[in-house]
């Protein structure tokens, strides 16, 4: 019985050292940063734009960047911000945007800009940023139920479907 135990503890005691020498050996992988990444993540990333480009720079490539990686296939998602078009300048559209990325973006809730115009949308519509979190919601019910669980002002259910 003793050497039984002893054996086990020394097993056990080795397959630690190991897991930890393995997990210490392991490459660290960077973290990016949602609300300003270095390059794009599309099909064909681009060098963010210099620091004096100002916040429509920033707006219209993360705006490229954030499309570039969707399909649009009438999935549902929540719309977190659409300020009026022409009435909220590039800067405050900008900070909310980055404020509900920072806030809400998860792996199972990307936050994303987009252009009303990148959607089939009634005509009133046009040229309104939105910020849209994706996720897997299967009906405007699922969208608007993960609503009431952040601290968002404005959520409401968005189909996203492509323009016609």
């Amino acid at each position: 019985m003793t050497v039984a135990a002893v054996t086990l503890f020394v097993t056990a005691a080795l397959a630690a050292a190991v897991l930890s020498w393995i997990d210490h050996h392991r490459p660290v992988l960077p973290v990016p940063v949602a609300a300003r990444p270095h390059t794009g993540f599309g099909n064909s990333p681009e060098t963010w734009p210099s620091a004096t480009a100002g916040p429509q720079a920033e707006l219209d490539f993360t705006h490229r960047d954030d499309l570039a990686t969707l399909d649009l296939l009438g999935q549902y998602a929540a719309e977190l911000a659409a300020p009026p078009a022409g009435r909220t300048g590039p800067a405050t559209v900008l900070a909310e945007h980055q404020r509900l990325r920072r806030a809400i973006s998860s792996d199972e809730h990307l936050v994303v800009l987009l252009l009303s115009t990148d959607l089939a949308h009634p005509a009133s519509d046009a040229g309104r940023w939105l910020t849209l979190a994706l996720g897997d919601f299967p009906d405007p019910a699922s969208v608007t139920a993960w609503c009431h669980t952040v601290d968002a002002p404005h959520c409401v259910p968005r189909r996203l479907d492509p323009p016609r």
